[in-house]
């Protein structure tokens, strides 16, 4: 049996856990848990909302104030960056946070 936990903006996700795989911050916000099953997290900042298709299976990471901070991708996203666009391929970490001014930073690595 797994935990349900719902997460709300400026990110927005029903996470479902694998139960004992739950690790919170000292203040009681979730820090981590393996996710039972494919978790959508839906991110707003100021330019718009990011889509993130976090893996079954795998961790997912919010910092001290419940802030999504980091998953491994189940499905291809595209970042853009100026009038680029980079690809961050499936099962890559997407690590991301939102400076002060309400800019969004994804980076894309292969752990």
């Amino acid at each position: 049996m797994g935990l349900s936990f719902a997460i709300s903006q400026p990110a927005s996700a029903n996470i479902n856990c694998e139960s004992g795989t739950v690790i919170t911050h000292s203040n009681g916000s979730l820090y981590t848990c393996l996710l039972s099953q494919k978790a959508t997290v839906q991110l707003s900042y100021n330019y718009g909302i990011s889509t993130f298709p976090c893996q079954a299976q795998s961790y997912i990471l919010f910092d001290v104030n419940g802030q999504f901070q980091r998953c491994q991708l189940a499905e291809d996203i595209q970042i853009q960056r100026g009038n680029s666009v980079e690809r961050c391929p499936t099962d890559f970490w997407v690590d991301v946070s939102i400076p002060d001014k309400g800019n969004i930073a994804i980076n894309c690595r292969q752990y």
